[in-house]
């Protein structure tokens, strides 16, 4: 299980607490009756999660783009692989408080997602931050962690100032703010990927210079690479780091009960618990590049 020391980025959630998210193009689903987390690592199931209705019987039914490295671990494009990771211990806890015995997961593309366009899901987990135009066509939860953009190169390379940033021959996933956040620098080499997959295939062939996604992700693709990669910076942006929020069908009745899951979890420190057990690195220790205000 991979570690994250999250004190400095998950403790601001304890008063209620991007992007990002990764597209996956195979959808498959996993069915997982097996895998339990003890009561100690969800806490107490809050009052208000009862009247949870799921679209299938006694079944949670979740959608997530692969890969989410440290989110979803066990595969990075079959769900029926999923075993652990810090959305799918979420989803787990969100299974046994609304009183369910069954999880499914499926993966989709993140755009799709984010556009509003799924169907016959609960809710997504994703790694989604949480703004104003995605919230016209989805409902939001409230937010449940935080992070800054990460900028992912290979061992070797630095980028130390903004004047640098923008010089650098960037991928990114498209739909994500890491792509409003590279033209709000004045980045002009930027290249878009469907899959956050192809984005770090492309900075292994060298093809481009830096990954942009938020930076518990690429730390954690960091940590796959056994020294390959490193994340060198991250961008400290207007407004503050980007916050996640779990997506529901627009209007969906079901709100109260997620929030109500979050909330609990927040408060009782098991949402922190859960970062420092599934996540890596410690996004402290990793310089700041200042955006500064337009």
């Amino acid at each position: 299980m991979r570690r994250f020391a999250a004190v400095a980025m998950v403790a601001a959630l304890g008063a209620g607490l991007a992007a990002c998210g990764s597209s996956g193009s195979k959808s498959a689903s996993t069915d997982k009756t097996t895998t339990t987390l003890a009561n100690s690592e969800c806490g107490a199931v809050p009052a208000g999660a009862a009247g949870f209705k799921p679209v299938a019987n006694d079944t949670l039914t979740v959608v997530t783009s692969l890969p989410g490295p440290g989110f979803w671990e066990g595969s990075d494009t079959d769900p029926t692989k999923l075993t652990s990771g810090y959305e799918y211990d979420i989803a787990k806890c969100m299974e046994r408080d609304f009183g369910l015995h069954k999880l499914v997961v499926r993966n989709v593309s993140f755009d799709a997602i984010v556009a509003g366009t799924v169907t016959n899901y609960d809710l997504a987990l994703s790694q989604i931050s949480i703004t104003a135009a995605r919230a016209k066509v989805v409902s939001f939860s409230q937010s449940y962690f935080q992070s800054n953009q990460g900028i992912l190169m290979r061992a070797g390379s630095t980028v130390s100032t903004l004047a640098q940033a923008k010089a650098l021959k960037w991928g990114v996933q498209t739909a994500t703010t890491a792509v409003d956040l590279l033209t709000k620098i004045g980045a002009t080499n930027v290249h878009t990927y469907s899959s956050l997959d192809d984005v770090y295939t492309a900075l292994q062939a060298n093809q481009i210079n830096a990954v942009l996604i938020d930076t518990a992700i690429n730390l954690g693709e960091a940590a796959r690479s056994k020294g390959a990669f490193k994340v060198v910076a991250q961008f400290n942006q207007p407004g503050g780091p980007d916050q996640y929020g779990a997506i529901l069908p627009k209007g969906s009745a079901n709100l109260g009960a997620v929030n109500a899951v979050f909330s609990s979890m927040l408060s009782g420190g098991q949402i922190k618990a859960l970062a420092d057990k599934d996540l890596t690195g410690d996004p402290g220790t990793i310089p700041i590049i200042t955006v500064p205000n337009p």
